[in-house]
């Protein structure tokens, strides 16, 4: 009985580390101050839109997550945030890098962009406390 109501609590532990995937939809557009450049913020023909987001959830939360395209800081996300992008077609490569009282360390991506196309990426810390950007569905 013991160890099944330990193994019971170690289960609901980890639950509540867990982080959850924001719909884009539903993730707030970071402005103002977190916004370290505009050089991508506008859309041309010739651009595709990349979408960086942040998982909600206690896992991390103490941090902030900066966001770069190819080694130039964009934007500094919070838990439920996104950075809209417009990136030139062709190949980019997209860094988070967790800062602050958090664990886990910069997560990078490479990824080609198409003109008139959407691409999604989460970071996210898992409940381990590793943290990934990584393309999602969701």
């Amino acid at each position: 009985m013991m160890k099944r109501l330990g193994i019971v609590f170690f289960a609901a532990s980890l639950a509540a580390c867990s982080n959850t995937p924001v719909p884009t939809n539903e993730a707030k557009e970071v402005a103002g101050s977190q916004l370290l450049s505009t050089a991508y913020a506008k859309a041309t023909p010739d651009t595709g839109e990349v979408v960086i987001k942040r998982d909600s959830g206690r896992m991390g939360s103490l941090c902030n997550l900066y966001v770069f395209v190819d080694g130039n800081p964009v934007a500094k996300l919070y838990p439920e945030e996104k950075i809209t992008l417009h990136l030139a077609q062709g190949r980019h490569i997209l860094s988070a890098d967790p800062r602050g009282a958090c664990p886990g360390g910069m997560s990078e991506q490479v990824t080609d962009v198409v003109k008139a196309s959407t691409q999604v990426f989460r970071g996210s810390f898992t409940s381990a406390g590793d943290f990934n950007l990584l393309p999602t569905a969701f």
